[in-house]
């Protein structure tokens, strides 16, 4: 087989099902390759940056690693901001790049003076990066870039695969070699110790007031059942992350919200304030949520189940350890048994009432506002919950659009609302509900998008009709930048490059194939919505909503 069949062996023996690209002369080889494997579909894209963006969403809904495939140089370096979203987010990808040659001349095509520079610079955002030099090595590179992307923490690694020369139809060699069978390696993940299981299952069971505080590892490694379960053993409340939402739902008596520097959900904070001991599992030692956590909770009583491939130099002392969250809690739950801590009535009705009391604020809030022209926001916001039902899949892009859905969502699952992470790159809203549609057809699914931010997108909109990918496109319209426009304004008094003219989304959503839907009275946003949802049947909606720039709800 030549290299473009030897990699499509390797990702049909891996189970892959779908490879987003953008096609390239560099990776010809491998589409010719794809073409005979009838169990992978290919989505071509028509913007490289929502290649890495797809597969990363992939990576978040199904567990498994996301593919995406570009071309050289450019391709490459076009996809690095879903790559380092997904390693933000631990996130399973296989991001395959062709290459200029292995001794290509200066400023060659697609390349700069070192022809291994997209290589080393992978290294810094992926769990690994390889550059393929020989054609026999591509079996044992791909096998272990599919057992290093799974185990541990999951995340992005980096294959490349040089071009023949310049101009050259092959990779790295003309003639096809005689490759071994394919061999995937197996997942490995961190086993919790059982001493360290029986040491903090005692301290659980002495502590008066615990606090379980949830990081995005419990959602890759699909754990929430084994968190609400250890939650109502212990009568513990559940705080989490901001970039760990749904990792339990609203709707459960110990929900407490996220934690975070600036916006922290109120009872949160209460439940941190009255804790006695805390432990964190799905977190990582050294990042910024948890010198957040750390800062608040009780001095010397912080226990920390790391989500990591292993333990480092960051994790000192016997209460920070490193075990796969889903392991960690189901032994912890075996280690418990029995042991049932009584029913506390009043903290659940007292948390009952306090997240009643923010929904009622938050109705309050946006009383004044129900007839406002431009339209407010938490109109908007209103709206969606009275829509949509909690099976429903929202994928937020990055801006004011985040803040208010992050207030206002009603949140079940963790695709209720999905967000970027930590990488926070805008152009995450649309992509993501592209692949969320492709994974679960029956349920209905949502980007929401700012005007700035959808325009980084929109060249997938086509992309989205012609998959019968039929997402609901929900876009707020104020022509700016809004967060930005707002970050300005507070600091400097004024705003500088921060507003532009935008187009008629709802026409242009028309010429692509889906259905267009602007409004601009408050009074047409259910009905917009119920619409846009409806026409989801046969194709994808837009529904643009004229919004002005509001200050954030206070929660």
């Amino acid at each position: 087989m030549h290299a473009g069949e030897a990699v499509a062996e390797a990702l049909r023996e891996e189970g892959v099902e779908r490879v987003y690209s953008v096609p390239g002369s560099h990776i010809h080889p491998i589409y010719d390759g794809l073409s005979r494997v009838s169990s992978i579909r290919l989505v071509t894209c028509k913007q490289e940056p929502n290649t890495s963006l797809m597969a990363d969403a992939y990576g978040r809904l199904t567990g498994k690693p996301g593919v995406c495939v570009v071309t050289a140089g450019p391709g490459g370096l076009n996809s690095m901001a879903g790559v380092a979203q997904a390693y933000g987010a631990a996130s399973p990808m296989i991001h395959i790049g062709g290459a200029v040659p292995l001794k290509a001349d200066r400023e060659a095509f697609h390349g700069v003076d070192n022809p291994a520079f997209v290589h080393e610079m992978f290294k810094h955002i992926t769990k690994w990066s390889a550059r393929i030099e020989r054609i026999a090595d591509i079996p044992e590179v791909m096998a272990k870039a599919f057992h290093i992307a799974r185990s541990g923490r999951p995340g992005p690694v980096h294959v490349e695969l040089p071009r023949l020369s310049d101009y050259s139809e092959y990779i790295l060699q003309e003639e096809r070699a005689v490759l071994p069978a394919y061999q995937p390696f197996p997942t490995v993940v961190p086993k919790p110790d059982p001493k360290d299981v029986d040491r903090f299952a005692k301290r659980l069971m002495d502590a008066k007031s615990p606090v379980l505080a949830a990081g995005k590892g419990i959602i890759r490694k699909g754990a929430m059942q084994e968190l609400a379960a250890l939650s109502l053993k212990l009568q513990a409340p559940v705080v989490y992350a901001q970039d760990a939402i749904g990792v339990i739902p609203e709707e459960h008596p110990f929900f407490a919200g996220h934690f975070s520097h600036n916006r922290s959900y109120p009872i949160c904070a209460e439940a941190l304030n009255r804790a006695d001991l805390v432990l964190g599992v799905g977190l990582r030692m050294g990042t910024a949520e948890m010198t957040e956590l750390s800062e608040r909770a009780p001095e010397r009583n912080l226990i920390l189940i790391g989500f990591d491939d292993a333990a480092d130099s960051r994790y000192q002392g016997e209460d920070q350890r490193v075990a796969d969250p889903k392991l960690f809690l189901a032994a912890l739950l075996e280690r418990l048994g029995s042991y049932q801590r009584p029913r506390d009535e009043a903290l659940i009705q007292q948390m009952a009432e306090r997240k009643a009391a923010v929904r009622r604020s938050l109705a309050a809030q946006n009383e004044p506002h129900k007839n406002d022209q431009p339209i407010h926001p938490g109109i908007l916001m209103d709206a969606m919950n009275a829509v949509l039902d909690d099976n429903a899949v929202v994928a937020s892009d990055v801006g004011n659009c985040q803040m208010w859905a992050r207030t206002f969502r009603r949140i079940a699952t963790p695709e209720s609302f999905m967000q970027s992470g930590v990488w926070n790159a805008m152009s995450y809203g649309l992509p993501t509900a592209i692949v969320a549609k492709m994974e679960f057809p029956g349920r209905d699914v949502v980007a929401l998008a700012g005007d700035g931010a959808f325009l980084m997108t929109i060249g997938d909109l086509p992309t989205a009709a012609e998959y019968g990918a039929n997402v609901l496109m929900i876009i707020l319209n104020d022509g700016a930048f809004g967060q930005t426009f707002m970050q300005q304004t507070n600091i400097y008094g004024h705003t500088y490059g921060t507003t532009f003219n935008s187009p008629n989304f709802a026409e242009i959503a028309k010429a692509c194939g889906a259905e267009g839907i602007r409004i601009s009275d408050p009074r047409d946003v259910e009905g917009a919505l119920r619409q846009g949802l409806a026409a989801t049947k046969d194709r994808p909606a837009l529904v643009e909503v004229m919004v002005a720039e509001r200050p954030y709800p206070k929660i």
